[in-house]
């Protein structure tokens, strides 16, 4: 994920926006400095380039690397199907999930997420990702049979209420 967004940063287009900036800068600064006075302040304004381009490029990368966390955390993922079989749920991708990566999935009934089961991604296609349940939390089964009979039926309602996390939840 950082060396594509560097790779992004460094593209042709990256690069003329830095040379861009700096160029920038050191007019800024050229105005305010007499070049031929001194050999020593051409080493200190070319260190000052190359610490610019470095720190415009850390910058960058940062920001882009918080933006995409922000997005990846607030995206929800949408439950398309239910196996009862094979005990895996069809959700859409969007790239927020990654492989044998461990879940914690939640029913949202009233506002409040439930615990209904753990698992892991067991497969990534390009637009579903398979979600393999482990198992069922038998406080939800027992607490909310007829929910859990509409998830096992493939209710449209029921599928929509699931919210799968990229975490485990504490079962203490």
């Amino acid at each position: 994920m950082i060396e594509k967004k560097l790779k992004e940063i460094l593209s042709l287009n990256g690069i003329s926006i830095l040379i861009g900036i700096v160029g920038g800068i050191l007019g800024i600064i050229s105005i305010f400095i007499d070049w031929n006075t001194q050999l020593s302040i051409k080493w200190v304004a070319g260190l000052c380039i190359i610490f610019s381009f470095f720190l415009i490029i850390s910058l960058k990368l940062t920001f882009d690397i918080y933006m995409l966390h922000k997005l990846r955390t607030t995206r929800n993922n949408k439950v398309i199907q239910f196996s009862s079989t094979d005990s895996l749920l069809l959700v859409e991708n969007n790239n927020n999930l990654e492989y044998s990566q461990s879940v914690s999935i939640f029913f949202i009934k009233n506002n409040f997420q439930l615990l209904l089961a753990s698992g892991y991604v067991q497969n990534i296609q390009d637009k579903f990702v398979q979600v393999k349940i482990i198992n069922f939390d038998d406080g939800f089964i027992n607490s909310y049979r007829d929910d859990y009979e509409r998830i096992l039926n493939n209710d449209n309602n029921a599928l929509i209420s699931i919210l799968i996390k990229n975490y485990i939840s504490y079962n203490g």
